[in-house]
């Protein structure tokens, strides 16, 4: 219901940013079906979906990416669904390769501070076509991400830092005409995996089976950099 009502609150098209992970899955599959239960008149704003491939990703999470993509594609069109699913990589010159071969950056390890990674090879593409959609919507856009504050102590208070009192939005941190609603915000892990492996049998509106994505991410060591 709370989802459903951001959505109508406004025009502003949404952007999700999707991982593949437990709970960006859990807010792609909250908001397809919050559009499945609107009528075709009432879904008047486009939703995208963006995936990054950091071009050195594990095979078999490259493999279910792609996978993700093309069925979530696929079954928007079959239900009449404003989804645009997208893959981004990021650009020649700022590589993994290019930056450790061509500009000497060290290999980023798990629990160093020198993490380049995460921010070369998947925020910055997927801030590129944010901006993107911003220029051919001709308007603001609402990021929607999967973080909680049951994550962590310090994502708790990194979160209650950017809320504003009692809106359900803030502006984004680096991108013009963006605003950021976090619709999991509150759930605790558990409640996650309720989400993917309860509702509906663990089956997603797309056709896919989220025992298989538990199964893929069992003893995953669940850093952002691959």
């Amino acid at each position: 219901e709370e989802i459903k009502f951001v959505y109508q609150s406004d025009d502003r098209p949404w952007v999700i940013g999707y991982s593949g992970g437990k709970d960006s899955t859990a807010v792609v599959e909250l908001v397809y079906k919050m559009l499945l239960s609107l009528p075709d008149w009432q879904r008047n704003k486009n939703v995208y979906i963006v995936s990054s491939d950091t071009l050195i990703e594990n095979p078999l999470i490259k493999i279910y990416l792609n996978k993700m993509n093309y069925m979530l594609g696929q079954a928007a069109l079959r239900d009449g669904l404003p989804i645009r699913s997208t893959m981004v990589t990021p650009l020649a010159d700022n590589s993994f390769w290019a930056n450790v071969i061509g500009r000497g950056f060290p290999t980023p390890k798990m629990n160093g501070k020198f993490r380049w990674c995460t921010d070369r090879l998947k925020i910055d593409p997927s801030a590129d076509y944010i901006r993107k959609v911003i220029k051919e919507e001709s308007q603001e856009v609402v990021v929607l991400l999967g973080v909680r504050k049951d994550e962590s102590i310090a994502r708790k208070r990194r979160i209650e830092g950017r809320e504003l009192s009692n809106r359900l939005m803030n502006r984004h941190e680096t991108i013009q005409d963006a605003y950021v609603y976090n619709p999991i915000v509150e759930l605790t892990t558990e409640d996650v995996w309720d989400v993917l492996l309860n509702l509906d049998g663990g089956q997603t509106p797309w056709g896919y089976d989220n025992n298989e994505l538990a199964t893929l991410y069992s003893g995953a060591d669940g850093g952002e950099c691959p």
